[in-house]
């Protein structure tokens, strides 16, 4: 049985930002991908913001951080449901609250043209997958954890990575590596303590002090060390118990 394509109209995106530049970068953006986007107008303030919502379908925030009255990240808080939402800011210390309040992106400011259609690509990617019809003989393993991610805060300001692609997480004095399936580390300025609290503890278990594992990519345990991709990574004393109960529901 051949599924039909959905289509997907526009995103209606609104520009929320007390600088008239940024209107001016991201309209100019918003008309060089043509049917993939539409302007829904430009607010200046976030008090403006909540009245243009009230009455003007959205379909996407940009929404800048740091705006006088009330800031781009007391305004999400305050809509009772937000459509997606992507920050827009000149400074990286924001990515813990984009993370918290489930952002979609992440822009830094100078914003570039192939960053925001890469934003605008992954916005159509994730509509489309909401509206696509299921295949009537397939049942997806969780739908849901595979759309789950993190940001990471880096040297750049901040990375969104998908939770089924990180391997594990190793702590490194006052700095914690994510490693990939794609084999890339990156390295983060947070605590080990601090991702256990954000990650979901239905896939990932802490086997270490220094180590948190993904747990559908532990290929196997031999003596006290788990094999995690190319990797074998020690257990510690403390954790053993818990991780094989975990492991075989023993």
């Amino acid at each position: 049985m051949q599924i039909p394509t959905p289509t997907l109209a526009p995103l209606r995106c609104l520009l929320i930002d007390d600088e008239p530049l940024a209107h001016t970068v991201l309209r100019s953006y918003l008309a060089r991908l043509p049917g993939l986007v539409s302007w829904a107008g430009s607010c200046y303030d976030g008090a403006e913001a909540l009245q243009h919502l009230l009455v003007v379908p959205v379909d996407v925030l940009f929404l800048d951080v740091d705006m006088p009255g009330l800031t781009g990240l007391e305004l999400l808080r305050a809509l009772p449901e937000a459509p997606a939402v992507v920050l827009t800011t000149a400074h990286a210390t924001y990515a813990l609250d984009a993370y918290e309040l489930a952002v979609a992106d992440y822009l830094l400011k100078p914003i570039r043209f192939e960053r925001f259609a890469k934003t605008i690509g992954r916005l159509r990617a994730a509509a489309l997958a909401s509206t696509a019809p299921q295949p009537p003989t397939m049942t997806p393993i969780s739908s849901a954890s595979l759309s789950e991610s993190l940001f990471l805060k880096t040297d750049s300001g901040a990375e969104r990575v998908r939770l089924t692609q990180l391997l594990f997480v190793e702590g490194y004095g006052n700095f914690v590596k994510c490693h990939l399936l794609s084999g890339r580390i990156i390295l983060t300025a947070d605590t080990l303590k601090h991702l256990e609290t954000q990650l979901p503890t239905v896939e990932f278990v802490r086997v270490h002090k220094s180590y948190l594992v993904n747990v559908s990519h532990i290929e196997g345990i031999q003596g006290n060390c788990l094999r995690v991709g190319n990797r074998e990574l020690p257990i510690g004393s403390t954790y053993r118990q818990g991780v094989l109960r975990r492991l075989t529901g023993a």
